[in-house]
């Protein structure tokens, strides 16, 4: 009965040294993952008529309508839901398109909201409601390089339905 309650302590003992590895640690982030994340916050009312509101990437400054494309699009995220107050979001869990981020930079980042039933990219049919800013720096879209193997946090963007921020070309 002794030897086998040792073999049992034993046996227990082992399973908690090699499964625990390095404790609560998070696991590392893959040198190939490529990714960002943020929230998105919500002021001031929502507009009724919006069928759809979307975080949209591009990888191009929209200096023309031509630029609000696909060819263009580095990310779109899944609906946010009307009448959000908050929005957190990353790219790992919300890609509508399931598009594969790759290494550079992308120019445009915003919010935008369409009163269309069917997803366009006619820019005509999109509001642009909130943009990405550079910390410190509201007098142009803000830009962010994506790398290889890093997660690029704290990429908020603040929605004020009563204050929206200038348009591209439409």
């Amino acid at each position: 009965m002794y030897k086998k309650f040792l073999l049992l302590i034993l046996c227990c003992s082992l399973l908690i040294i090699s499964g625990c590895n390095k404790g609560i640690e998070p696991e590392p982030v893959s040198s190939n993952v490529i990714g960002f994340s943020g929230k998105i916050t919500f002021t001031g009312t929502w507009p009724i008529d919006v069928l759809r509101t979307h975080l949209v990437v591009f990888k191009n400054d929209i200096l023309s309508v031509d630029d609000f494309s696909f060819l263009n699009l580095a990310f779109a995220s899944y609906p946010i839901p009307s009448g959000s107050k908050e929005f957190s979001y990353t790219t790992m869990a919300n890609n509508y398109f399931n598009l594969t981020l790759g290494e550079g930079t992308c120019r445009y980042i915003v919010v935008a909201q369409s009163k269309t039933a069917l997803l366009s990219f006619d820019r005509a049919d999109w509001v642009i409601v909130g943009v990405y800013y550079n910390i410190g720096d509201k007098s142009k879209p803000g830009i962010m390089t994506l790398r290889k193997g890093y997660i690029n946090t704290g990429i908020d963007i603040n929605v004020d339905f009563d204050n929206l921020p200038p348009q591209p070309p439409k």
